[in-house]
């Protein structure tokens, strides 16, 4: 039966009310027509506000507390389909920095087959790389510890996500890297005095260089070898006194001269 254009005018205030006050909106078809127009309504709100620090504090203070009863209801209901609001909602999670729930959404939504909204021209599992290692590669610039969730997300692209070559590749580079970290957070090898830790280092650079050969290892694998015969060689009977020996003066810069010594400079 039709419904009147009375009664869906009355439907939509209704939804309208509920969402303001922060209650779910069910999945019937009816309302999930309601539930599209509205979010459509509040991303072109969003989209209209020129400062990022501007749309980020709608997404925190408005738009998730509106929404999230709506997808908490749905995520319980095991009715998966499409669901646009849950997909923008994971994206909001991210861009407001909450990555615990932020992941465990987008778990679901990758596991669901959920497109991401237009504007995202990525799939979930790409979206979620490149984002958490985006974050993860300012936090270690500055020092700081990058878990839990770089290893969280690591598992899976190592275990789960079928990602592009490239992606993999710097994921594989940044893991690698994070094992040679001085005490001021650069990737020196010389740095590093256990064999094992150095020897797992060259093994995800050598499969960063697999994925993607110009994702650029080739300096710091070398830099590696060196400082592995090196520490090899001070094993040796009267080899402590060379312990030093076999590594260029060179050996404790990061990176090439010209390049940024930090663990986001790429080689060219």
């Amino acid at each position: 039966m039709a419904i009147s254009p009375g009664l869906r005018h009355n439907a939509k205030l209704a939804a309208a009310r509920k969402l303001n006050d922060g209650e779910a909106l069910d999945n019937s078809p009816a309302s999930l027509h309601i539930q599209l127009l509205a979010i459509e309504q509040d991303v072109e709100q969003l989209r209209a506000l020129p400062m990022t620090a501007d749309r980020v504090k709608m997404k925190r203070e408005k738009l998730l507390p509106k929404w999230t009863p709506t997808v908490e209801q749905y995520l319980t209901s095991h009715d998966v389909h499409q669901n646009m609001i849950f997909s923008y909602c994971v994206i909001w999670l991210f861009d407001i920095g909450d990555f615990d729930k932020g992941l465990d959404w987008a778990e679901i939504a990758i596991k669901q087959g959920q497109k991401t909204p237009e504007n995202i021209r990525r799939q979930f599992a790409a979206f979620v790389a490149d984002t958490v290692l985006e974050w993860a590669m300012r936090e270690a610039e500055y020092g700081h510890s990058v878990e839990p969730y770089f290893s969280r997300v690591f598992k899976c692209v190592r275990e789960e996500w079928r990602l592009h070559e490239e992606i993999n590749a710097k994921w594989y580079k940044f893991a690698g890297m994070l094992l040679l970290r001085d005490k001021n957070g650069r990737p020196v090898p010389s740095a590093i005095d256990d064999i094992e830790q150095l020897k797992a280092a060259e093994a995800l650079l050598a499969t960063a260089h697999e994925f993607h050969p110009a994702v650029g290892v080739k300096t710091l694998r070398d830099r590696i070898g060196q400082r592995l015969r090196a520490l090899e060689k001070s094993q040796l009977p009267h080899g402590g006194a060379g312990a030093g020996e076999g590594e260029p003066d060179n050996g404790n810069r990061a990176v090439e001269p010209g390049q940024p010594a930090s663990l986001t400079g790429d080689e060219k």
